[in-house]
């Protein structure tokens, strides 16, 4: 079965103060408390004065570096790189190239006036295919005879072009 442990402190012996209060009668030691913070602000003071020097070493060695490396060809421009290069403003560039683009969709224009080709909008163009129909070569007659086959394009079928 279980064994029996005799309580720690039998009946004959006197409780510690602590255990018959129910909490410490004695306070923390302030000391350590306050050594470690002491040490605490010293070492973070040391560390940002640290990061301070070091960044300012950094701004010199960069305000160095940026002097032109060859005094000689300071007064001369620089030549640009080969094409393609990068674009300067992207957004602008292609806010230009819609506009550009929306003039030539939306707009009738000559083509060419010799031989008599126009460019028109669109949205005509898409209407004039819905009411003609695409062209399309006549084809010959069928072969296998199916009823309601026709060539004419009003009918609304093309023939596959080779």
């Amino acid at each position: 079965m279980a064994e029996h442990h005799p309580p720690p402190h039998q009946d004959d012996e006197p409780l510690p103060d602590s255990v018959a209060v129910g909490h410490e009668t004695s306070d923390a030691q302030a000391g350590p408390i306050v050594r470690f913070l002491v040490f605490l602000a010293i070492t973070s003071i040391a560390i940002a004065g640290l990061m301070i020097v070091f960044h300012d070493y950094l701004e010199r060695r960069e305000a160095a570096e940026k002097v032109g490396r060859y005094p000689v060809a300071a007064g001369r421009d620089r030549p640009l790189p080969p094409p393609p290069r990068l674009q300067t403003e992207p957004f602008e560039h292609i806010k230009d190239l819609r506009r550009a683009e929306r003039r030539l969709l939306d707009r009738y224009e000559w083509v060419d006036r010799k031989t008599g080709t126009v460019r028109i909008p669109v949205d005509r163009a898409m209407e004039i295919v819905t009411e003609r129909g695409l062209p399309h070569r006549g084809a010959a007659a069928p072969e296998t005879g199916q009823a309601g086959a026709t060539d004419s394009p009003q009918a609304g079928t093309a023939a596959p072009q080779d």
